[in-house]
């Protein structure tokens, strides 16, 4: 059994590359799943307070005209809200993906260099015809 450190006394810990890393991974999985749980949160009450506006509506149609419309409405709002939701979540992941390599190459010691190389462009012509028919298609094969 391990001795009570007394008051004053800083405790050290060994150091473990694989806790280190599986704790930074862990970190990382916890940020993810809560942006994700928001952002998933606040697009599904969106969803339905847009549907229950649909059903209100639809409430309200006299004929297949105006129902028609209604549903096409609602149908290009539903389009919309998901693209701009996909868009979101992909944004989101790029983010949080791009913010933890940098992380996890700290972890591991990795530093940047202040004065980065550029890259040198290749020499010699690297403009490739594009093909105009199908006929080209088939002789540039």
């Amino acid at each position: 059994m391990q001795n009570a450190t007394r008051a004053g006394e800083k405790q050290t810990r060994l150091s473990n590359p694989f806790l280190d890393l599986a704790v930074a991974g862990l970190e990382a999985q916890l940020k993810a799943w809560q942006t994700y749980q928001v952002e998933t949160t606040q697009f599904v009450a969106k969803r339905l307070r847009s549907n229950l506006e649909h059903l209100q509506a639809l409430g309200h149609c006299c004929d297949a005209d105006s129902v028609n419309e209604c549903q096409r409405a609602w149908l290009g709002d539903v389009q919309k809200d998901y693209a701009e939701e996909w868009s979101r979540i992909t944004a989101t992941a790029f983010a949080m993906g791009f913010g933890e390599l940098a992380n996890l190459g700290r972890l591991f010691g990795s530093t940047a260099t202040k004065n980065p190389q550029p890259v040198q462009p290749v020499s010699g012509p690297q403009r490739v015809p594009s093909p105009t028919s199908r006929g080209s298609l088939a002789s540039a094969a």
